[in-house]
């Protein structure tokens, strides 16, 4: 199943807020409400939400189709974080970070780092969760995460999926949706 990042933005929003207004989905998503009614139109032909008064809800169905498209794109994990800005030193508004069922090739660093920034990131980076250290170590740069920041470590160690030798990306900008489509179009070419 193909699936635009819109489409995913607005699963992973509803998932996380429930039940949500397309007003409130452009706000929190960073689209413009003619694009959420169009993407609310789509997945509700699909089955993936259901509308109602209230807004937009994520059905059975929505969670199954999020699930298997997140596993297809290769992401185990997605999780909004809150202590990259620091990291980076941004004004970001949105981090991500995602566990990747992929092993990134450091020589291609440079190269997905510039397809990240070109489809809407303003920071990037790649991190391999290294055993028995329990350390997240920042590919190309060869410096462990812990040591630039002990809180943006412990956010990432809380993720469900991370394990030896996984690797992790986490993205910052400034909307939901410029985020998640950079995130998209790393991963497809990791």
């Amino acid at each position: 199943m193909q699936m635009t990042a819109e489409e995913l933005t607005v699963l992973l929003i509803l998932k996380k807020y429930g039940r949500m207004g397309r007003y409130s989905l452009s706000a929190i998503s960073g689209m413009g409400e003619g694009v959420v009614r169009r993407v609310l139109s789509e997945l509700k032909g699909q089955g993936a939400i259901r509308v109602m008064r209230g807004g937009a809800e994520l059905t059975g169905k929505g969670e199954e189709i999020l699930t298997r498209l997140l596993r297809d794109l290769g992401i185990d994990e997605i999780k909004e974080v809150t202590k990259f800005s620091q990291v980076f030193k941004c004004e970001c508004r949105r981090c991500y970070a995602s566990v990747i069922s992929r092993s990134i090739n450091e020589d291609s660093i440079i190269r997905l780092r510039d397809i990240a920034i070109k489809n809407g990131s303003d920071a990037v980076l790649f991190l391999k969760y290294v055993c028995p250290q329990n350390r997240f170590l920042i590919l190309k740069l060869n410096n462990y995460l812990d040591e630039l920041s002990q809180e943006a470590s412990m956010e990432l160690s809380k993720l469900d999926s991370i394990s030896c030798n996984k690797y992790a990306i986490v993205l910052c900008g400034n909307e939901n949706y410029q985020v998640i489509r950079s995130l998209i179009n790393t991963v497809i070419n990791v």
